[in-house]
């Protein structure tokens, strides 16, 4: 809400620029600590990258199937918003008001960051423009959050010991950042139009708000009573499949040629149901 009170007070803030901090300061430094505490348990970390793919892969499937009978454009915008979700800007923020560990939330969403970098913008040009731009997937693999998981990842068995002086206390604190900085973009760059509050009247938008909100939860409902995965990997992963679109899809598809309109509209009222029903299952105790 602040962010939005910002945007409309025109103080000079620009998302843009809040962006630029959160990737390439923030964002990297909250992904690189994470990724150094992450213990090397082979039965936790692989499930649930495992979990993460097998609910990418249903989400794709689902949503496919749901969109049949649109055009190629438009089950496209279907397709990619429903597969490719908000994995960090506005869940981090969440999980750990919630639970103060932010660990299961990396580990979920560095295969979503990864594919929707890579494959997503493949299908998004596939389906849009009908080319892949070899620059935009250049930078997609270079992107300064991943960067930062990985050197993280690979430093951990390396210098261990680095986590416990003050230097790697600051980057902490630096990281920690990007998750109140994150809820500040969220407000400068949602969507507020007479449009985007109406997106029952739009068939795109509608598909992507019912899965977002009620398919893609029962799909992770699945895979957690199927896994069982560890400590609040199991209330991590539910919070995260209620998130709608992410706000880089409206950018995607721009880019490529998909439904602009839809996407903004789809990502409107999902983030505030997704928060809604997120806090009303916090409050009744069910994550």
């Amino acid at each position: 809400m602040l962010g939005i009170v910002l945007r409309w007070a025109r103080v000079g803030i620009k998302a843009r620029h809040l962006e630029f901090l959160i990737i390439y300061f923030a964002a990297p430094a909250l992904l690189f600590t994470e990724a150094m505490k992450i213990e090397l348990n082979p039965l936790s970390f692989g499930g649930l990258i495992e979990i993460s793919l097998a609910y990418m892969g249903l989400c794709f499937s689902a949503s496919y199937l749901l969109s049949r009978g649109l055009s190629s454009r438009e089950r496209g915008t279907v397709v990619f918003n429903s597969t490719f979700f908000n994995s960090m800007f506005l869940p981090f923020p969440l999980i750990y008001a919630f639970y103060g560990d932010l660990s299961a939330a990396v580990l979920f969403s560095v295969p979503v960051a990864i594919l929707h970098n890579t494959i997503g913008i493949f299908l998004a040009s596939y389906w849009g423009h009908g080319k892949v731009g070899r620059n935009m997937l250049v930078r997609a693999i270079t992107y300064p959050p991943l960067v930062g998981f990985f050197v993280g990842f690979l430093a951990a068995p390396i210098v261990p010991e680095f986590v416990s002086t003050k230097a790697f206390d600051a980057l902490r604190y630096i990281g920690i950042s990007s998750v109140y900085l994150s809820l500040l973009f969220v407000g400068l760059v949602i969507p507020i139009s007479r449009d985007s509050l109406f997106i029952l009247r739009n068939q795109v938008s509608r598909l992507i708000t019912v899965f977002r909100t009620v398919v893609s939860p029962m799909v992770a409902l699945i895979l957690i009573l199927l896994a069982n995965p560890w400590g609040v990997a199991k209330e991590t992963v539910l919070i995260m499949s209620l998130m709608p679109p992410a706000f880089t899809n409206m950018i995607i598809a721009s880019r490529f040629g998909l439904n602009v309109k839809a996407t903004s509209q789809s990502i409107f009222l999902p983030t505030f149901l997704s928060i809604g029903i997120v806090f009303a299952l916090k409050f009744f105790a069910l994550i």
